[in-house]
């Protein structure tokens, strides 16, 4: 036999023992419910066999991978671009109201004898 057989002969000899160890420790679990032994005991058997079955497959097979739940799409968060339109749209409200002149800034229509007689002392 090749050197890599003679070991994955041993392994499985330690793999069938740890079997049959575990084996036993669930029938003496099954033996303590049925005798009517403390509840501890009874998960002290059961807990020792389950840590040899994981150890087996922990040798045997390669580590479980977690699946991934359905991927929830994500949505693109315009907060920032709504925020930076609606200013924008405000901005160039009140900059066309100050070009154009609709703001009250009667200046450029009003000549200097509109204002004099406005601004004069009623008689």
């Amino acid at each position: 036999m090749t050197p890599e057989e003679i070991d994955r002969q041993k392994r499985y000899l330690h793999i069938s023992k740890l079997l049959h160890t575990a084996s036993k420790s669930y029938e003496n679990a099954s033996l303590g419910i049925i005798q009517g032994n403390a509840e501890v005991e009874i998960y002290k058997q059961v807990k020792d066999a389950n840590e040899l079955i994981e150890l087996i497959y922990d040798e045997c097979l390669p580590p479980r991978r977690s699946t991934p739940l359905l991927s929830i799409p994500k949505k693109r968060d315009y907060t920032i671009l709504k925020i930076i339109g609606i200013a924008g749209i405000v901005l160039g409200c009140l900059y066309a109201f100050v070009v154009l002149g609709p703001t009250g800034d009667l200046s450029k229509t009003w000549k200097t004898e509109d204002l004099q007689k406005n601004v004069a002392y009623p008689k």
